[in-house]
C-alpha cells in the first residue's frame, strides 16, 4: 500500500485535540492514546493539543505512568485552562446559616437558585471551557509550524469540540469529531438550565455540520444523532466502538488469594451510578447468611461524587463496614491487576441506554465475571453475548440477590485461574485510523482500507 504523504515530511501529518492525554488517567484518556500509537505506528506525524498538570481540576485523576506509553515522536503541545471564575462556587453557600423567616428562606432559595444559573452560565459548554483561547493559540501555532492534514478531537469534555472548530477553520484542514458521550439530548442533562441547553444544542449542531467525518463509540447515540440530523448528514457517521488492548495486562501477577470472594467497581462513580440496590442486596444477604461479612468484599477503587447518596454514609447505615472499602484511584497497572484479581467485576450504568462504559472492554479483557446492572441496551447486550457475566437492571434488588448468590457459588466450586482474553482495543483503533485516512487531504492510499460492517452508518 502506498503511504499517504505529507507535503513537507513526506508523511501525513494529524492535529488531535485531547484534553484527556497522559498523565491525566481518566477512562476517555485510553481511546485517544490508542488511537496516537495506531498513527505512530503506521509512520504518521502526530501532534496532540492537550492540557497541563498544573490546570487540571484537583478530581482528574493522574497516572504518570501512562506518559511512558505516548510513542516518543509524538509532540505534545499543552495549554494551560484559564479558571477565573471557579471562585463563584463560594457565593451563597448552601452550608450557612438557615434563614429565621420564611421571607429570608425564599431569599437565600432565589440567591442559591441564581447562583445555580450564573455557574452554568460561566461554565457553557463546560468547566473546561477556560481551554478555548490558550488551545486555539497553541494549536494554531503547531498547525503552521507544520502543515495539517487532518484534525481529529474527541469529547467529553465538549470543550474540545469547540476548540477543533476553530483550529479546522484557521488550518483548513479536514476534521473528524469524536463523540465518546451523547451531548446535547443526553438523558442526564435534564437538569440543565434552559440557556445551557440551548448552548449544547447549538454548539452540537454547528459541530456535526462543520465536521468531515462523526464518530460515535454505540450504535444507540449514532443512530439517535441520525435521526435527529437526517440522512444526509448522517451519511458522514461512524461507528467505532471503545476497546482494550491485552497487551497492557502483559507481566501482571494477580494479588494473593486472601480467600476472600471480591466484587470490584473499577473507576469514578458519579451521576446517576448509585449502588443503592447492590447495598441493600449486599445487607439481605448478609442478613440470609448467604454471604459471610469475613469472606465477602466489594471493593470501589476510584473518585466517588454521587449527588444524594453518601456512599459511605449508606455503608455505614446497612452495617457494612466490614463488607464494602471505599479506596481513592490508582495507577492504571494497579487498576488492571486488581480487575485480573477480582472474583467478580460490577458495571454499573443505569438511567440510559445511549453509552457503553468503556471500563467495559476492560472487563472483557481481564477474562472475570461480570455482573452488569445496566438498562436493557447495548451494554448489557454486549455482556450476555461475551459469556462472561450477568446483565440485570439496576433496581432489581431481587434479581442482584440471586445474581450475588450464584456468582459466590461458582467461585467456591472453581479453581481455574483468571485468563486474560484477546483484546479488541487494535482493530477498534485500526477503525478509527481508518476514518481519519479517508478523509485525509494529504494523497490517500493506492487501495482502500478494510473497514468493519458495523462502522458506517447506513
Amino acid at each position: 500500500m502506498k503511504p499517504i504523504q505529507s507535503s513537507k515530511t513526506g508523511r501525513p501529518h494529524a492535529v488531535v485535540v485531547a484534553y484527556c492525554f497522559p498523565p491525566e488517567g481518566s477512562i476517555g484518556t485510553q481511546r485517544t492514546l490508542r488511537l496516537v500509537r495506531e498513527l505512530a505506528a503506521r509512520h504518521w506525524d502526530v501532534t496532540v493539543l492537550t492540557g497541563t498538570l498544573g490546570t487540571y481540576p484537583a478530581s482528574s485523576p493522574i497516572d504518570r505512568d501512562l506518559l511512558a506509553r505516548v510513542p516518543a515522536g509524538v509532540e505534545v503541545v499543552r495549554a494551560a485552562v484559564l479558571r477565573p471564575f471557579d471562585r463563584t462556587r463560594g457565593m451563597v453557600d448552601s452550608s450557612g446559616p438557615k434563614a429565621s423567616t420564611d421571607q429570608g428562606a425564599r431569599k437565600i432559595s432565589r440567591l442559591r437558585e441564581g447562583k445555580r444559573h450564573l455557574q452554568a452560565l460561566l461554565r457553557i459548554p463546560d468547566q473546561h471551557v477556560g481551554w478555548t483561547v490558550p488551545a486555539v493559540a497553541q494549536g494554531v501555532a503547531a498547525g503552521l509550524r507544520r502543515r495539517a492534514d487532518v484534525l481529529y478531537s474527541t469529547a467529553p469534555p465538549w470543550t474540545g469540540q469547540l476548540v477543533a472548530r476553530a483550529l479546522a477553520s484557521a488550518l483548513g484542514c479536514p476534521w473528524v469529531a469524536d463523540f465518546r458521550d451523547p451531548w446535547a439530548r443526553a438523558p442526564w442533562r435534564e437538569g440543565w438550565v434552559p440557556a445551557a441547553r440551548r448552548a449544547a444544542a447549538a454548539f452540537e449542531r454547528s459541530i456535526v455540520r462543520r465536521a468531515d467525518a462523526v464518530v460515535f463509540t454505540t450504535r444507540t447515540n449514532m443512530e439517535e444523532y441520525a435521526q435527529h440530523y437526517g440522512a444526509a448528514t448522517a451519511a458522514k457517521f461512524h461507528l467505532v466502538r471503545n476497546g482494550c488492548d491485552s497487551d497492557e495486562f502483559e507481566g501482571l501477577v494477580p494479588l494473593a488469594d486472601d480467600r476472600r470472594f471480591t466484587m470490584l467497581h473499577a473507576g469514578s462513580l458519579y451521576g446517576g451510578r448509585k449502588p443503592a440496590a447492590l447495598f441493600a442486596a449486599l445487607a439481605a444477604l448478609r442478613d440470609r447468611g448467604v454471604i459471610d461479612p469475613r469472606s465477602f468484599c466489594f471493593r470501589q477503587i476510584g473518585r466517588v461524587a454521587l449527588s444524594g447518596f453518601d456512599m459511605a454514609e449508606q455503608r455505614d447505615r446497612l452495617g457494612l463496614q466490614g463488607m464494602v472499602e471505599i479506596l481513592p484511584a490508582q495507577p492504571r497497572r494497579d487498576i488492571l491487576r486488581e480487575m485480573i484479581s477480582a472474583s467478580c467485576l460490577l458495571l454499573l450504568q443505569p438511567g440510559t441506554t445511549v453509552s457503553i462504559p468503556g471500563k467495559l472492554f476492560e472487563y472483557l479483557t481481564a477474562g472475570r465475571p461480570i455482573l452488569a446492572l445496566a438498562e436493557e441496551g447495548e451494554t448489557s447486550e454486549i455482556v450476555r453475548e461475551s459469556g462472561r457475566g450477568i446483565a440485570l437492571l439496576p433496581e432489581d434488588q431481587t434479581e442482584i440477590e440471586r445474581a450475588i448468590e450464584q456468582l459466590v457459588k461458582r467461585a467456591s466450586q472453581s479453581t481455574a485461574a483468571t485468563a486474560i482474553a484477546r483484546g479488541d482495543g487494535e482493530l477498534r483503533t485500526r477503525e478509527l485510523a481508518h476514518v481519519l485516512e479517508s478523509v485525509c487531504r494529504a494523497p490517500l492510499p493506492s487501495c482502500a482500507p478494510e473497514t468493519s460492517p458495523e462502522g458506517r452508518a447506513r
